[in-house]
């Protein structure tokens, strides 16, 4: 009798055996191929989300002591002057960076936000209520009592921050990362551009409110956080650009201050830190620093127009030799595309783990079974052994045994694999991007410092996850079960053949 029909004979002979090795791929078949199509539906995804969202190079410096490279005099002016001692970048570097091949743009992230009283009618917040409890447009009740408002009566620098804005100074607002994740979208003129002066781009809602427009020019001054009182000269820039902003940002009447609300925001030419910083030193009695004209870049993104082309535009950015490149260090910035594609990384994560607990699960129920099954037969091995049958002929026709129903197993579970993928994919969706925020944006302030950021959040919904049983993935899969199959065969099977056939039987 040849080995095929001896291992067909034996699968359907011993049907509770063969029912449940075909149950063991089976499942772990079905598990394989929807991990494999979800992973590569994700991907695909994720991709596609990737291509939609910029990418860059993140450059920071990295000095161990600044002041070994620094050297601080006194100008003619009785100005303080910074002299940098090593060759870092500058501010005349930027047009260099802009005109390397496969940089779409530039963004410097250590420039401050300037406050400044412009008088203007603002979206309302927190001074605002302060004052209308003062003016008794908000009657007594709840928390605010004669004592509250008494305490307001005190504060003199209410009004006046009420009617004060911030100014995020920029380079070019088209790069301000608000702009870039889209948080905020140019709607009139033009945005701020390298090499402005006295220039900015305002709120539609603020230019609503005030009747402003394109062309008008807006003054600022600086005011004492305590008193109030205005001081220093006035600074006039001119309105360029009206921005929209795409999401509501959460504002508290009793909590969030004006300056720190969007809608009251100015993106401004870099000049402003200048004349606010002088003004300030000079009002306090501080030593005054003197104006750079070339600054120092210490933290900036450089875009790219592809995020294929990061590892090149690095090579070309390494290449200008009037930088000292040892003073920096890299990375990539891709904080948008993290964010919005956070649920489709994470489920090719969750798929990767479904795909390894599916392998080792069945191998180790695999072994198992088959050991345990495999010392029942040595009789039947030992006894094939003694009439002459070769052991390679019994062990082939174990390893027939195993992947033939293996093979079984796995064609049914590609049979089925189309729905439970399309069911499993929605339910992943539903999974991972439950916890998603309709508004799209939130607008971030670290306490303590100036900076105020417009983050993208992780999408509320998705549409369908497109997973589809691809030809590679299920000969992958194939191949898996029948190799698992086929080795536990061997390892198990293998055992009996250790001692004589003889020996076998009297024990």
């Amino acid at each position: 009798m040849g080995v095929v029909k001896r291992a067909y004979l034996y699968v359907t002979r011993k049907k509770v055996r063969s029912i449940l090795l075909f149950l063991i791929f089976f499942v772990s078949g079905l598990f394989l191929l929807t991990g494999l199509s979800i992973k590569q539906g994700a991907k695909k995804a994720a991709e596609d989300v990737r291509k939609t969202l910029t990418a860059g190079l993140r450059i920071e410096t990295n000095i161990p002591d600044p002041y070994a490279i620094t050297e601080d005099s006194i100008n003619e002016n009785g100005e303080k002057v910074t002299t940098y001692l090593a060759p870092l970048i500058r501010e005349h570097h930027i047009e260099e960076f802009l005109e390397t091949e496969g940089v779409s743009g530039f963004y410097c992230d250590n420039l401050d936000r300037e406050t400044g009283y412009t008088g203007l009618t603002l979206h309302p917040g927190y001074h605002a209520w302060c004052t209308d409890i003062v003016n008794g447009k908000i009657p007594l009740g709840g928390d605010v009592t004669e004592e509250v408002r008494e305490s307001y009566k005190q504060d003199t620098s209410t009004e006046v921050k009420a009617h004060t804005n911030s100014f995020i100074l920029v380079y070019d607002s088209e790069w301000h990362p608000a702009f870039v994740n889209g948080a905020v979208e140019l709607v009139e003129g033009r945005h701020v551009r390298t090499g402005d002066v006295a220039k900015c781009v305002i709120s539609d809602e603020l230019a609503e409110k005030n009747g402003l427009k394109v062309g008008d020019k807006v003054t600022a001054q600086s005011s004492d956080v305590i008193s109030g009182e205005l001081y220093g000269s006035v600074y006039e820039t001119e309105i360029v650009g009206i921005f929209h902003i795409n999401f509501e940002q959460t504002v508290r009447s009793d909590y969030t201050y004006e300056e720190d609300i969007l809608a009251n925001t100015f993106f401004s030419a870099p000049d402003m830190d200048d004349w606010g910083r002088r003004e300030y030193q000079k009002h306090y009695g501080y030593t005054v620093w003197a104006p750079e004209d070339d600054e120092v870049l210490c933290l900036m993104v450089v875009f790219v127009e592809d995020p294929a082309l990061l590892d090149s535009v690095k090579e070309k950015l390494l290449a200008i030799d009037s930088i000292e490149w040892d003073y920096y260090k890299f990375g990539t910035y891709d904080k948008d595309y993290q964010t919005a594609a956070a649920p489709l990384l994470t489920m090719i994560k969750t798929s990767d783990a479904l795909i390894i607990a599916s392998f080792l699960g069945v191998a180790c129920i695999l072994f198992l079974v088959m050991a345990i099954w495999t010392r029942s037969r040595k009789y039947e091995a030992c006894i094939l052994s003694s009439v002459g049958v070769k052991k390679g002929r019994v062990l082939l026709q174990f390893v027939i045994e195993s992947c033939s129903i293996a093979a079984v197993a796995f064609f049914a579970a590609l049979l089925l694999a189309g729905p439970v993928v399309n069911l499993a994919g929605e339910a992943f969706l539903a999974l991972f991007y439950s916890s998603g925020d309709v508004r799209g944006y939130e607008v971030v302030l670290t306490p303590g410092t100036s900076e105020m950021v417009m983050n993208l959040l992780p999408p509320a919904k998705s549409g369908e996850l497109l997973c589809t049983v691809a030809f590679q993935e299920a000969c992958f899969v194939f191949l898996l079960l029948t190799g698992t199959a086929a080795g536990a065969a061997l390892v198990s099977a293998g055992k009996l053949f250790r001692r004589n056939p003889l020996e076998a039987l009297r024990h």
